[in-house]
């Protein structure tokens, strides 16, 4: 959720290769934006600017800035799963829509978590069009993570399983800072989990003070990470850092977004098997 979704969007094109698959205005209030789902590689990221003064988007750019806002998970059933959450404790925040079901973060180990319970006509997975490809700067092959800071990624993995469904992907206390201690697996890609660093390491790690639990960065697989390095220098793009098995970019040149390249997927993603 951004301040300006055209400064977003044309960033992620130019870089990555964005297709927009709409640019819609939602006036309901719990949401309460404008802009909307996106292809990524081989998934879909949603970018919203709010339109709706004291709205949830709104809300969340008036105090956490232009950012990563959630994770969504897709289900089969929306009723289903609403009981499910119940048994399990997790509280419900907002339900749009009948399918669209937002669960405060207190249940998710700070995560805020948007359960999807549709299959979305724009989306090509479920039938939509697909875009025309777009010459981005970067060789983005898919979606290869979302990233969120907890306070303990090894419960927060076993927490998130537990509601998810598919089991932790990896577990690594000893992990150094700057990648992921756990992940959990979505059926589809990973969600990495690291911890909060301080408010100095965190700037040199993300370009971003964390000091509570949040979704935090989207990782985007390439084809070749030094090549990926040098087009960036070229173009003179800011980055955070970069070193043998990840760059992060800042967020002030894509518009909020703190982007993680890697070419390599996390283990236990399921694309593994496939």
């Amino acid at each position: 959720m951004v301040a300006d979704y055209e400064r977003t969007r044309d960033a992620l094109v130019s870089l990555c290769g964005l297709r927009v698959l709409e640019d819609s205005r939602i006036e309901d209030p719990a949401i309460g934006r404008r802009g909307g789902m996106a292809w990524l590689g081989d998934n879909v990221i949603e970018i919203g600017e709010p339109i709706v003064e004291g709205g949830a988007v709104d809300r969340f750019v008036t105090r956490f800035g232009s950012h990563m806002s959630s994770i969504a998970v897709q289900v089969d059933d929306t009723d289903a799963t609403l009981r499910f959450l119940e048994s399990q404790g997790v509280e419900v925040g907002s339900v749009v829509d009948g399918h669209i079901v937002f669960t405060k973060p207190g249940g998710t180990a700070g995560v805020v978590v948007e359960w999807f319970g549709a299959e979305e006509r724009l989306d090509p997975r479920f039938g939509g069009p697909m875009p025309e490809p777009v010459a981005g700067l970067l060789d983005v092959r898919a979606m290869a993570f979302g990233g969120a800071v907890v306070e303990d990624p090894s419960g927060a993995a076993s927490r998130l399983a537990a509601l998810f469904g598919h089991g932790v992907a990896f577990d690594d206390p000893s992990a150094p800072a700057g990648r992921p201690r756990a992940g959990v697996s979505m059926g589809d890609m990973v969600l990495a989990l690291y911890p909060i660093p301080d408010a100095a390491e965190s700037d040199q790690l993300w370009g971003w003070t964390y000091v509570r639990p949040q979704t935090c960065n989207l990782g985007l697989l390439v084809s070749d990470l030094a090549e990926a390095g040098r087009a960036l220098t070229s173009a003179g793009v800011a980055l955070v850092r970069h070193d043998e098995r990840s760059i992060v970019v800042h967020p002030d040149t894509t518009g909020g977004v703190v982007m993680v390249l890697v070419d390599e997927l996390l283990p236990g993603d399921p694309r593994h098997e496939r």
